[in-house]
This record gives structure tokens, C-alpha cells and sequence, in this order.
């Protein structure tokens, strides 16, 4: 089994996140918890779902059935973490400013929505590239 195909979009997510908790950082606003955190710059499920294309495409062919399939897996995940998610992320703020405008003992009755869920182009572009970078590293350095 190539392991190549299984490790190299691992790394490119890894990677992502990695890139996203060192910008928190940056700004001062770093927490354990954004390394597994949904939203954010850059998106690691880009960097994952494009290096699993590129990585499959590149041993496979480009005209192979598998890198299709990657390619729809690719914009279906895409598509949904800077679509729908993103407005899920939305609704959260939106609900969150509702219970805030709460008298504070109905508040408590709810919990605090996550907002940060979704991608932004930017971010999802900026995913994508990361993915595409790890592949040429790892093709550069190991092939």
C-alpha cells in the first residue's frame, strides 16, 4: 500500500494547523484547543483534500479514475466548509447575540454556539496552496 497517499495529506493538514495556532499566537490568542479547530487561515481541509488530489494525480495519472474522485472530494469539501459551514458560523454569532440580549437567568440556559466554523476564499485558497506545496516538498525530496 503507497502510504504516500494516506501520509502526505495528513502532513498538509498538520501543517495547516500548525500555521494557523502560530498566527493566533502571533496576535496573542493562542490556545490549545485551535489545534483541532474548525475555521481559521489557513483552511487545513483544503490543504488536505487538495494535496490528497495532487498527491494522487501525481502517482496515478492525471487522467486516472482515482485523481476524478479526489477531484470531486475535493470541491464537495471545499465547496462545504467555505459554504455551508460558513454560514452555520453565522447563524452561531447571530444566536449568540440573542441569548446575549437575554435577561441573564433565561441566558443560562443556553450554551455558547462556536462561530468560528467556516473558511473564507482567502483562507481556503491559502489551504489549498499549503497542500500543494507539501506534494512538490515531498515529491522534490522523497521520489
Amino acid at each position: 500500500m503507497p502510504y504516500h497517499f494516506f501520509l502526505v495529506p495528513l502532513v498538509a493538514a498538520f501543517v495547516a494547523q500548525l500555521i494557523k495556532v502560530a498566527l493566533h499566537a502571533a496576535k496573542g490568542q493562542f490556545t490549545w484547543r485551535d489545534l483541532n479547530s474548525y475555521g481559521g487561515m489557513p483552511s487545513s481541509h483544503s490543504a488536505l483534500v487538495t494535496s490528497l488530489a495532487a498527491i494522487i494525480g501525481y502517482f496515478e495519472g492525471w487522467d486516472s479514475a482515482m485523481f476524478a474522485v479526489a477531484v470531486v472530494l475535493m470541491i464537495l469539501i471545499i465547496r462545504d466548509s467555505g459554504g455551508f459551514r460558513r454560514v452555520l458560523g453565522n447563524h452561531s454569532q447571530a444566536l449568540n447575540q440573542l441569548v446575549q440580549n437575554l435577561k441573564s437567568d433565561a441566558a443560562s440556559a443556553f450554551s455558547h454556539q462556536t462561530e468560528r466554523l467556516g473558511h473564507t476564499p482567502l483562507e481556503l485558497f491559502f489551504g489549498a496552496l499549503i497542500g500543494l506545496v507539501v506534494v512538490a516538498l515531498y515529491v522534490l525530496i522523497f521520489v
